[in-house]
């Protein structure tokens, strides 16, 4: 086909796309936040508890998130039970907000049900709970999962257990005066990173104040992700049901108040208006108003239409008669243009699909085992990008900045200049991928068309820069001051 018949074709073939398109011309006003990434309940990525918060709307809770200290401070002031859910947040509460929290918990009005497996909020565990999470991640040698780091504990609580899986935690350390209780545990096999001597830590702590307020401390939020939420592996693990075993202790009572903690992330927040019209309509419609603008029978017909109807004892207006026409062929126009090129139902088919897998740490030895025969490109581009997640959580440990901020010459003063310049440059192409995997690249540029080896390329520099550090990847052949990481 010669390209002025192909043009003409392309043209049409837009127009009917146009028409037809169920996107809509908007506009929202946010209530604050951006991004995703983090856990807080609006947001729908994996790392979110989006799922969460609907499980806690069907199964007849009354739940209120706070967006803020005025909406936690109104729903804790109703005169009524209240359980406070704090979720992994990306801030740590502040002081009006702990003395709020710390006085409800002591009067036997609010419980607790906390996910979070670093300092952010160690004032609210030692004041409160006479409790300290240390953020040191806790390594189980007896897991089934890849990285060791991934296990699964028995939590009992409330006569019942229920089997769940952490992913990454650190140790709960319970002073003499705490109201607390280990109620899940690891192995005696068990260490962390701060302290390498083999023995069981604690994960999950319950109690009961004086007053009968009940509060569970668990050091890892992943169990109310979107991501690990469904997770189950018949006849052992059903994460919900072991997210749902705490939910019920701490909350018994459906006439409780759940406040959801959702002013302390880096997420998004719920807008607060959003309107929209139309495209296909509205593209029709000024479609049909060109037309007429071009042809004067065109634009006299609605005259004609006024004249005939009044010659019936039905006076139109000339104005009434070109709305009445307007209408009748926007209906005929996209009726048998969605007949002839659009029989199926309308759908968004232009909405962002849902997350239906992911590649995280919580991965089984048999589905690797799996992956080994079967690779995509895909699956290397996750793969680095999760390489991206694991360096950055590395150096935001060791240097205090994470991989975007880190200077070379603090690098330098670690692992000489010559190495601190090829990790530069290794941090610079794993943040061109991680910015691939989640949309925020289109194109890489040099194009790559080997991705199993450049994933081993890569992956083997990784390795070689965290061996500087006393680290390893693998954990194969680790000298006695390595660490594993991944």
């Amino acid at each position: 086909m010669k390209l002025r018949q192909f043009l003409p074709v392309i043209g049409l073939v837009a127009l009917v796309a146009v028409i037809y398109s169920p996107s809509t011309l908007g506009v929202s006003a946010s209530a604050g936040g951006a991004g995703d990434g983090g856990t807080g309940p609006y947001d729908t990525s994996g790392s979110g508890t989006s799922m969460f918060l609907s499980y806690l709307h069907a199964t007849g809770y009354h739940v209120v998130v706070a967006n803020n200290t005025q909406e936690l401070q109104a729903a804790l002031n109703g005169g009524q039970k209240a359980a406070y859910f704090l979720i992994g947040p990306d801030y740590p509460l502040t002081a009006p907000e702990r003395t709020v929290l710390e006085q409800g918990y002591l009067d036997g009005d609010v419980s607790f049900l906390i996910a979070e497996g670093n300092t952010s909020n160690t004032s609210l565990l030692n004041s409160t709970f006479g409790a300290f999470v240390s953020g040191n991640p806790i390594v189980e040698p007896v897991s089934g999962f890849i990285d060791h780091r991934v296990f699964t504990v028995e939590l009992a609580l409330g006569g019942r257990t229920e089997a769940g899986v952490i992913d990454i935690a650190s140790p709960i350390t319970l002073y003499t005066n705490s109201t607390l209780r280990p109620v899940a545990s690891t192995s005696q096999e068990s260490y962390d990173s701060g302290n390498q001597s083999a023995g069981r830590r604690t994960v999950v702590a319950a109690g009961t104040s004086a007053a009968g307020s009940r509060a569970v401390l668990l050091t890892d939020s992943a169990p109310f992700t979107n991501f690990l939420f469904n997770y189950t592996e018949p006849g052992i693990v059903n994460e919900k049901d072991f997210v749902a075993s705490m939910v019920s202790w701490v909350a018994p009572d459906k006439n409780t108040t759940i406040v959801f903690e959702n002013a302390h992330y880096a997420g998004p927040k719920p807008p607060k208006f959003e309107v929209g019209l139309p495209i296909g309509p509205l593209v029709t419609y000024a479609l049909e108003q060109d037309l007429s603008s071009l042809n004067s029978y065109y634009s006299s017909f609605p005259s004609s239409v006024s004249s005939f109807l009044s010659g019936f004892g039905l006076p139109v207006s000339p104005g009434a008669a070109t709305a009445i026409v307007a209408v009748i062929l926007l209906m005929s126009v996209y009726g048998a243009i969605t007949r002839w090129f659009a029989p199926e139902k309308r759908g968004k088919d232009d909405q962002p699909q849902p997350s239906v897998e992911r590649s995280i740490v919580a991965e089984s030895k048999a589905r690797t085992d799996f992956l080994q025969t079967s690779r995509s490109k895909g699956v290397y581009v996750a793969t680095l990008a999760q390489l991206y997640d694991n360096l950055d959580s590395v150096l935001l440990g060791e240097f205090g900045a994470g991989i975007s901020t880190l200077e070379e010459r603090a690098l330098a003063a670690r692992i000489g200049a010559d190495e601190a310049a090829k990790a530069k440059k290794l941090f610079v192409k794993l943040t061109k991928f991680r910015d691939y995997a989640s949309g925020k690249r289109r194109f890489l540029f040099p194009p790559v068309l080997r991705w199993r080896a450049l994933t081993a390329k890569t992956t083997s520099q990784a390795e070689a820069f965290l061996n500087k550090l006393g680290m390893s990847i693998t954990g194969e052949e680790v000298r006695p001051a390595q660490r594993v990481i991944a």
